[in-house]
């Protein structure tokens, strides 16, 4: 498949955090989700027998996509699949549920093991056309659920094989609809009207502006010239494992969720991980990226890191989400006190 455009979004936004974001009547996202009509029965056992050749025998909903109507699927031979219906994003068209296919197709023709397509197809829902995605199941259990079980030694393997991934990943150059200095200027301008938001999280007016300082240097000294595919919501839940007790080793079987992809910096993915996950151990992610040692990268990278995160803070005073504040402001003084003015 062809990467296609999507509608040009800063490559630095947390967007599934902004679906988690969306107002509801009933309070909690997963709660609307759940309060719409749902894809009916009928039309999964359609698009599974389409997809698979076989009939669904058990479809358990899961409540982890912001974006999808999602399920979980057994089929009579055997086969487990996942039923995905691209209901709930700002754009539900059948443009962005290709674009998404043809992300997942270019991270695996790199050699990351995103999920398989089976088929992409639209169902009808109260007269609206919404498109929907038949994936093979990955192997294994999100890292998330398991990382605290696994050893020292399998921890840093894991660790290494997906900077090694993202390494792949962000090797596959993709075109953006604006280049880098009119993409960082706008995400500038969000953060400066972020700015109420960021004070509320902790911080003092001259620290908001030394920052600032930080980033618009940022700009200057470490230009994009190239768009490469990136994963945009890489987090411990997309990503998922399977252990072998034979050889004591863990391994990443699969990565998943493509709905976010962006086009971004090479450092994005890496980027985006250490902000959703600020307790990994760095070293070994960078190992296995092949990062150079000079100061360059690791300023790029702490740089790039910054802005996700004042970008998640931002969100968290929005949401009053006292935690994902004090992560975030924890994070970012960090960041700011290890980076120098120059």
């Amino acid at each position: 498949m062809r990467i296609g455009h999507r509608e040009f979004i800063s490559p630095f936004s947390l967007n599934a955090a902004g679906m988690a974001g969306m107002s509801s009547p009933l309070g909690s996202f997963s709660q609307w989700q759940l309060s719409r009509r749902s894809t009916p029965h009928s039309d999964l056992v359609d698009v599974v027998l389409r997809a698979t050749g076989s009939m669904l025998v058990e479809a358990n909903r899961i409540l982890e996509g912001y974006s999808n109507e999602v399920y979980r699927v057994r089929c009579a031979d055997g086969q487990d699949v996942v039923v995905r219906v691209l209901r709930f994003d700002h754009d539900v068209s059948s443009t962005a549920a290709a674009g998404e296919a043809a992300a997942i197709e270019k991270a695996r023709a790199a050699g990351a093991p995103g999920p398989e397509i089976l088929l992409l197809d639209t169902v009808r829902i109260d007269d609206v056309e919404f498109p929907v995605m038949v994936q093979r199941a990955v192997a294994g259990r999100p890292l998330g659920e398991v990382i605290d079980r696994l050893s020292e030694r399998q921890r840093n393997d894991v660790l290494a094989e997906i900077g090694s991934l993202i390494a792949r990943i962000s090797q596959v150059p993709v075109d953006g609809r604006c280049d880098w200095p009119t993409a960082m200027a706008a995400e500038l301008a969000h953060l400066y009207a972020a700015r109420d938001k960021i004070l509320a999280g902790g911080f003092e007016a001259s620290e908001f502006d030394r920052i600032m300082d930080l980033l618009e240097g940022y700009v200057v000294d470490f230009p994009c010239e190239q768009w490469v595919l990136c994963h945009g919501d890489l987090s411990l839940k997309h990503i998922f494992v399977t252990t072998d007790d034979i050889d004591d080793a863990a391994r990443v079987s699969g990565i998943i969720d493509f709905g976010d992809w962006t086009p971004g910096a090479p450092v994005h993915d890496l980027a985006v991980l250490r902000a959703r996950e600020p307790r990994l151990d760095l070293a070994p992610l960078l190992a296995g990226y092949g990062a150079p040692a000079d100061h360059g990268f690791r300023r790029r990278l702490d740089l790039h890191t910054l802005i996700i995160a004042l970008g998640s803070l931002a969100f968290g005073v929005e949401e009053g989400d006292q935690a994902c504040i004090v992560r975030s402001a924890q994070q970012i003084r960090i960041l700011v006190r290890d980076l120098p003015d120059t």
